[in-house]
């Protein structure tokens, strides 16, 4: 009677882990698995509670390791508890006595690892197969993990990318807009609006299919997606709310960037779900001064102030991802 227990333990523990490193991997709208949910979340709000930036710049790796650790443990341990339902169905081949409580631990282990070990073998038809059964399901849910590092790690490398391609038009929003400004319109911004619109899509669906891609921050404001984001939308923003003659700009496009930028706020605020308090304060609008200087057809800074006003919503939003990602607000 207790072998079966120990064969419906170790099986639901093993199935309960596939499940959970499956929908965490293979799902692309499910974001993380049960489990995996809890441990990140556990781990991201006891670095919060930590709140030191050299711990915080290697958040990223350090739950994707802990994810990955505690998947092989669960599925090591899952597999033993399987086996130790029958000890004695394997045996030492080198002096044919039935296997310890360590060298079982060793054998599920070395099964579930790699293709086997001739120390130590199956002598029942029933473990024979439960054997070759765990080596496949090890070798293919360990491709899956490999599979899910290089595919989270591309996106990290996507997402500084992003960053680079707007703050390399400005620091700032007013940077980025004197920079744009050819003395007539705005519209060499067209091709670069259109690249940035496909990489804000491109973000948003990579954010929505890798749940712990949340969680890789970085130092330097330059590479942060985040102040990125808040750069570009403040610029579209004045081009859509300050401008007094909209025909120098291409208000399709201006919105379509900014119907991106809010699917895409929208799916990070959602992945942080309770673990992010989001900030109350609303960010100043732009100073239209520096720009007034270059001729720029603008409303009054009053007006520019009060048209904003209906897209505090999305302002607030980021300003938070920004406040998550230990940086400021980049017009300040």
């Amino acid at each position: 009677m207790l072998s079966y227990v120990f064969y419906l333990l170790g099986f639901s523990i093993t199935v309960f882990t596939i499940i959970d490193l499956m929908w965490t991997t293979l799902w692309v709208d499910g974001g993380a698995g049960w489990l995996t949910n809890k441990l990140t979340t556990a781990v991201w709000k006891i670095i919060k509670a930590l709140d030191n930036r050299y711990i915080y710049n290697i958040t990223g790796p350090l739950i994707m390791i802990l994810t990955l650790f505690h998947w092989v443990l669960l599925l090591w341990i899952g597999v033993t508890i399987f086996f130790a339902g029958n000890p004695e169905a394997l045996i030492n081949t080198s002096t044919n006595e039935v296997i310890s409580g360590w060298e079982l631990f060793y054998y599920s282990g070395f099964t579930l690892f790699t293709l086997g070990i001739g120390d130590y073998t199956a002598q029942t038809l029933f473990f024979k197969i439960a054997t070759a059964l765990v080596s496949g399901l090890g070798m293919l849910l360990l491709t899956f993990g490999a599979s899910y590092i290089i595919s989270v790690i591309s996106a990290v490398v996507e997402k500084r990318s992003f960053a680079g391609s707007v703050m390399g038009l400005g620091e700032n929003s007013i940077e980025l807009l004197k920079n744009a400004w050819n003395g007539k319109d705005f519209y060499q911004l067209d091709l670069i609006l259109t690249d940035l619109n496909s990489k804000i899509t491109q973000l948003t669906q990579q954010t929505q299919a890798f749940p712990l891609l949340q969680y890789y921050h970085n130092e330097d404001q330059e590479k942060a997606s985040a102040v990125a984001i808040g750069v570009l939308d403040e610029a579209l923003t004045l081009l859509q709310y300050g401008l007094k003659d909209q025909s120098i700009i291409n208000l399709t496009l201006v919105k379509a960037t900014q119907s991106s930028i809010a699917t895409y706020l929208n799916t990070v605020i959602a992945r942080y779900g309770k673990q992010v308090k989001k900030v109350t304060e609303i960010p100043p609008p732009l100073d239209l001064t520096a720009l007034k200087e270059l001729n720029i057809p603008l409303v009054s800074q009053k007006k520019y102030s009060e048209n904003i006003k209906k897209i505090e919503k999305r302002r607030n939003q980021i300003s938070t991802i920004i406040t998550i990602d230990h940086h400021k607000w980049p017009n300040t």
